[in-house]
C-alpha cells in the first residue's frame, strides 16, 4: 500500500480546512468589511405586503452599496432621490452608486407580519469589487486543495479495499 498517498491527502484535507476556516484571521480587509456589517445591522417588523423605508443615504460617486436581508422573506429597493426604483432584487442589492441621495425599502413577500434583520455596507466601489473578486479566487483555489486532498484518501480507501480482497 502507497500510504505517501494517504498522507499527502490528509496533509491537503487539513491544511485547506484550515486555511479556508481562518480566512477572517488573516486575509487582508476582512474584518474592515466585516466591522462595517456589524455596525450597519438593523432589525424591523414589517406588516403583510407592506414596504418600509429603512435607510437614507447620501453616496459620493465611486462608492458601492451593498445590503442583504439576513432573516426573512423580503425583497429590497434601491430608490433614487425622487422616489423612481433603480434597483429590486429579492434579498440583497449590491450596485455602484453615482452622487445623489438613496432610500432603501423592503418589501414583505409574506402573507403575515414578518421580523426582518439586515445589514448594509457603503463601500469604495473598486476596492469592495477587488475584495470580494480576490476573495473568491483565493476560495475556489482552498475548494481545489480540499477535493484534492479528499480525492487522494478516497483513491488510497478505493485502492485498499480493492488489494485487500485479491
Amino acid at each position: 500500500m502507497n500510504f505517501n498517498l494517504l498522507a499527502l491527502g490528509t496533509i491537503f484535507l487539513v491544511i485547506g480546512l484550515l486555511l479556508y476556516i481562518s480566512l477572517p484571521l488573516y486575509y487582508p480587509g476582512y474584518s474592515t468589511v466585516n466591522n462595517v456589517f456589524k455596525s450597519n445591522q438593523g432589525y424591523v417588523v414589517v406588516g403583510p405586503a407592506q414596504t418600509v423605508i429603512v435607510k437614507n443615504l447620501s453616496a459620493q460617486k465611486g462608492q458601492a452599496i451593498i445590503f442583504l436581508v439576513l432573516k426573512g422573506n423580503a425583497n429590497v429597493s434601491l430608490l433614487s432621490s425622487t422616489g423612481h426604483p433603480i434597483l429590486d432584487q429579492q434579498k440583497e442589492i449590491s450596485i455602484e452608486l453615482n452622487q445623489s441621495d438613496y432610500e432603501i425599502q423592503i418589501i414583505n413577500l409574506d402573507n403575515q407580519t414578518s421580523n426582518i434583520s439586515f445589514t448594509y455596507g457603503l463601500f469604495n466601489a473598486q476596492t469592495i469589487s477587488n475584495f470580494y473578486y480576490s476573495l473568491g479566487i483565493l476560495q475556489t483555489f482552498l475548494d481545489v486543495v480540499i477535493l484534492a486532498g479528499g480525492a487522494m484518501i478516497l483513491w488510497y480507501i478505493i485502492s485498499w479495499f480493492v488489494t485487500r480482497r485479491k
